[in-house]
């Protein structure tokens, strides 16, 4: 079905690996083993159903930083209106500033970024987060992933459990390429342009979706 759909855009639906969108991953959702118990997640859906069709971009930010594997756990915390990233044992540990640092110092180009939900580095809106004296007071977002998202506020993010949608794993890989052939081309509005002439043909709710997505590429950063 993907691949059907993507030709429908003009797209190719079998690109050389040098023509495929950068899709950066948490790690350990490829089957790395670098979690804080030495475990993966491996998530076979992003091997069957992206895999084909992008570049993965495997980041740990967690190891990035120097934590070691296995590592004690951490979480986030809310301190004075902040949310910060401690060790749990450790609480004067803090690794939200390397956290931050990691994504803001990506330097590979990239066309979308799937986070492990619930991580204290990664999740994105799914994350539980700490009072100062325990117990979780709500969700949000993993230091990585926030930074990411502030950094680039265009490029299409989610979590690996939202991939379990087949609706949303359609559009998610629609706005892949949508996204990589704005970044590439030399003439950023000509290139827009195409993509709206191109969505057209879509069926909703995935042609209004991806009309608000064009139009977001479309808007002034900041």
């Amino acid at each position: 079905m993907l691949p059907d759909l993507l030709q429908k855009m003009g797209f190719e639906t079998a690109p050389p690996a040098h023509r495929r969108p950068r899709l950066g991953v948490s790690a350990c959702l490829l089957g790395r083993p670098v979690r804080y118990d030495g475990g993966h997640r491996d998530e076979p859906l992003l091997h069957r159903e992206l895999g084909p069709l992008v570049r993965f971009v495997e980041v740990c930010p967690e190891v990035a930083i120097g934590l070691p594997v296995p590592r004690p756990p951490i979480q986030v915390v809310t301190l004075d209106g902040e949310q910060r990233v401690r060790g749990v044992a450790r609480p004067d540990q803090d690794h939200t500033d390397a956290l931050g640092a990691q994504a803001r110092n990506i330097d590979t180009p990239l066309d979308g970024f799937v986070f492990k939900a619930r991580s204290p580095s990664c999740g994105l809106g799914t994350t539980p987060v700490h009072g100062p004296h325990g117990g979780v007071l709500g969700l949000g977002d993993g230091a990585f992933a926030a930074a990411l998202a502030a950094r680039f506020p265009a490029l299409p993010l989610c979590n690996e459990s939202d991939l379990q949608d087949p609706s949303f794993l359609t559009a998610f890989a629609v706005r892949l390429f949508c996204h990589r052939q704005w970044r590439q081309s030399t003439h950023p509005q000509q290139a827009l342009n195409t993509l709206r002439r191109r969505s057209e043909g879509l069926d909703e709710p995935l042609l209004s979706g991806t009309r608000r997505f064009i139009e977001h590429l479309a808007a002034p950063a900041g």
